[in-house]
């Protein structure tokens, strides 16, 4: 059988970095691309409170380099497996013929908030002045809570619409990978 191409696909916070980075290791002939990897050359909405308004449509999120390294690999006889971190699932035009199975997280939004939080604190510079990062987080959750907080429930939700398996975002990190690789492996 051919390359089989998995998104692992959730809003910000929800683990889709650390599912394929615990997935990739344990699947054989495995690679991974990430969504976040490309966005020096990812083509945003200009807009994003204007893009929540008008229905979060995922094709103003474009990369053409990811979907191009994703087509290059798809010809590649050398893997069985492509992880993919895509937020969208298959919702992105671009990208939607080249999935096989869409993989949506599914959690709380207050959860993926801590932990994005958490993900930023974590890397902070030690230099940084406390009334800069204060700043800084207060700018980050009125994003949320004015953007960033619908768009996730409205993608994840057209996400969940047209998924493969439906996975609870709370529980470990290890035992969702579980999940995933006995679900992937079973349509293989």
């Amino acid at each position: 059988m051919g390359i089989t191409v998995v998104s692992i696909s959730g809003p910000s916070g929800s683990g889709k970095s650390s599912l394929v980075n615990t997935i990739v290791p344990q699947l054989r002939n495995s690679i991974s691309l990430h969504f976040d990897d490309y966005k020096n050359s990812t083509r945003f909405p200009e807009d994003l409170s204007q893009w929540v308004k008008t229905g979060c449509n995922p094709d103003e999120f474009e990369t053409p380099k990811m979907i191009e390294d994703l087509k290059a690999l798809r010809n590649e006889s050398k893997y069985d497996w492509v992880i993919v971190e895509e937020p969208f699932g298959r919702g992105r035009t671009e990208i939607a013929e080249l999935i096989d199975f869409v993989v949506c997280i599914d959690i709380p939004p207050e959860i993926a908030l801590a932990r994005t939080i958490k993900r930023a604190a974590l890397n902070v510079p030690e230099s940084i002045e406390t009334s800069v990062l204060l700043s800084s987080i207060i700018e980050f959750i009125d994003q949320y809570l004015q953007v960033s907080r619908d768009s996730y429930a409205i993608v994840n939700g057209n996400v969940k619409k047209d998924c493969n398996l439906i996975i609870d975002g709370t529980r470990d990190t290890e035992l969702l990978a579980n999940e995933i690789i006995t679900a992937i492996t079973q349509m293989h």
